[in-house]
Parts: C-alpha cells; structure tokens; sequence
C-alpha cells in the first residue's frame, strides 16, 4: 500500500511540476515567467549481456546497468533551466527509466525520480550564485547523464564510493581570481530528501582550480551526520579529487580519487577508498575510443556490507552517424578479492565480463 501511495503521490508531484513548468496561469507568473527558460535531455536505451549468465539475472555492483541479458530503458530526462544572468532562475530535472529506479533508494524501486529542483538567485551584489532545494551532487569524476560520460556503464566509485543528490543550500562565491572558483553548501545529507539524522547537517566544499589552459582540477569535501545504523546518526566524511588534462582537441585523461569514512558506535571509523583512470580519444569527428581502469576499496563492508576490494577495466567505442543521437559499444571485466559475482548455476565466482550497446538521443 505504501508503494502504491508514494507512486500516486510522485505521479501527482510531477504534474503539478510540469504545470509550473508550462506556465499554468493559476501561479501568477503566467508564461511571463518562462523568458529565459532552457529545455534540454536525452533519451536512452541499452541492451547488457552478462558472459555468467547470472542465475538472478543481476550484474553485481552495478549501478544503473544492474539487470543482465535485458534490453533495458534506461533513462528519459527532461531538464528546465533559467539562469540568473536574467534575474531568478531555477532549475527542474525530471527522470524516468531504469536508472531512475535506482536513483530514488538506491535500490531498484520507482521509474520516476525528481533529481533536481532548486531556485537560484544572485546576491551580495552578484557576487554569490545562491542554489536552494535539491542539486546533483559535487563529487565524482561521472554524472547521472549518460551521454556526460565516456562510458556506458558507469564506474565501482559512482556507485559506491559517493552521493547521487543533496536537498539543501549551495553558493557559488566569487573568488575574484579567473582560474579559481569556490563553492560552500549546507544540505540534508546523502541522498536525503528529508534530514533522517534530525538536527545534524552535512557540510560541503569545492574548490577549482584551472592552472593551466589543459589542466583543470576539482577538490570537493563532504563532512556530516549520516546513519550508521538503522538507529545511530554517526559523522561521515568524504574527500574527492577530479583531475582533468587535454592535452589536445581529440584527447582527454581525467584522474579520480575517493576516500571516504563513517564512523559506526560498534566497529569505530570504517573507511574505504578507489581510484579511477580515464581516458578518451577522438578518431575524426564522429567517432571516439574510450578506456576505464578503476580500483575500489571496501575492506571494511563501509559501502557494500561485505568486505571486498573490486578492480575493472572498461573500453568503449562511440560513433555519432547522426545529429543528436550516439551509439556506444562496451566491453567490461570485473573482478573482485572476493566471490563476489555469480555464474549461470548461482555458484558464486570473483569474475564478471559484460558486453553492452546502447543508443543516446539527446535534444
């Protein structure tokens, strides 16, 4: 009954949404309020193969490819901006699919996600770009958009290792100096539409840095309550380096570091950890060889509940024939300290390899 009541209750938000987002006149602002407003997103379908052939049909530690042999549609969003460069702005990103079943608990549940949905503003004389609702969080080398990232499948670190979304207050201050930018933020924690930890909040922090024309780097900083347990509210803290260098138009490296800790009121501070290599390199103007080598930590079952260290190295083949719409091929091997993985006759196994193809339509 409560599945039922929270679908009914996320159908009914995204349609009183969708009139603010059409300008419905019982607002006041009318369609004046949409000068300025972009539209854009991406629609995107997958077919996964695992060479296990898993007895129940699941990739593990898979975040949004998590169902093996299916064709699968993963993600529709539709994304509503207005930046302040026009007085207030907003944003509404909407997404429905696989990857939105993940999104809302982090396990398979609703096809139908709110991922952001904010009000900005300009203040202290322009100098600070002021966010307040729910953001996509600062962290991580991949995003929620498939066609952001290089890869199809997305990394052990993107899963594991770092948030999805914040619901609270974030502010992007001037720094003054044209290769640095600062960001602060107080917000409800992990993946929390509502604060489960009560008073306690979880502050945030980047720092950017453009040294160079090719280099660009990202320090984000995650320090706050979140549960431990399904009783305890215990300190969390989380430490990310993005590291990006083109060295040319056609070739792109990024560098990604995680480690983060929780501390729990029987076992004290558990940590874990990983680290991620990218590379993309174009071939012509439509075509592109992408390659993942990762390394991921939890030894002590922080992230996974099982302690366990897994590795895997991705290559991904992407070719744009058309405007708007991409396709991408994958191969993926997985392997873990662990059986962590299981073959066609549920005998578990420390090995996974997995075969992918999917198409992005973007507008």
């Amino acid at each position: 009954m409560h599945g039922v009541r929270n679908n009914a209750v996320k159908h009914g938000m995204l349609a009183a949404l969708a009139a603010v987002a059409l300008g419905a006149p019982a607002y006041g602002a009318g369609l004046e309020g949409l000068a300025g407003v972009k539209a854009n997103g991406y629609i995107e379908a997958q077919y996964n193969y695992n060479l296990n052939a898993p007895q129940d049909g699941l990739n593990p530690g898979r975040v949004f490819d998590f169902t093996a042999n299916s064709f699968t549609g993963n993600m529709a969003e539709l994304a509503l901006t207005k930046s302040t460069d026009k007085g207030l702005g907003f944003g509404l990103v909407l997404n429905y699919g696989q990857d939105a079943r993940f999104l809302d608990t982090g396990t398979p549940g609703s096809p139908v996600f709110v991922q952001q949905a904010y009000v900005m503003d300009r203040v202290f004389g322009d100098t600070v770009d002021l966010k307040f609702g729910k953001l996509a969080t600062l962290a991580g080398a991949e995003v929620i958009e498939g066609p952001a990232n290089f890869n199809i499948s997305r990394s052990f670190l993107f899963g594991l290792a770092i948030p999805f979304t914040h619901t609270g207050l974030r502010a992007g201050i001037g720094t003054g100096m044209k290769n640095m930018s600062l960001t602060l933020g107080l917000n409800n924690g992990w993946d929390n539409d509502v604060d489960s930890s009560g008073s306690g909040k979880t502050l945030e922090a980047q720092v950017g840095m453009n040294p160079t024309d090719t280099v660009s780097l990202l320090l984000t900083g995650y320090y706050g309550d979140e549960a431990s347990t399904t009783v305890d509210q215990d300190k969390r803290g989380l430490l990310d380096l993005v590291a990006t260098l083109k060295p040319t138009d056609g070739v792109t490296v990024v560098f990604n570091y995680d480690r983060g800790s929780q501390a729990t009121p029987t076992n004290g501070t558990e940590l874990w950890q990983g680290y991620a290599l990218y590379g993309n390199f174009a071939v012509g103007d439509k075509h592109a060889v992408s390659a993942r080598y990762e390394y991921f930590d939890d030894n002590d079952g922080a992230r996974t509940s099982t302690p366990v260290s897994v590795r895997e190295l991705t290559l991904t083949y992407s070719c744009k024939m058309k405007e708007n719409l991409e396709w991408r091929a994958e191969l993926r091997h997985d392997e873990a300290n662990q059986d962590a993985f299981e073959e066609d006759d549920g005998t578990p196994t420390d090995s996974q390899n997995t075969i992918a193809v999917a198409a992005y339509y973007s507008f």
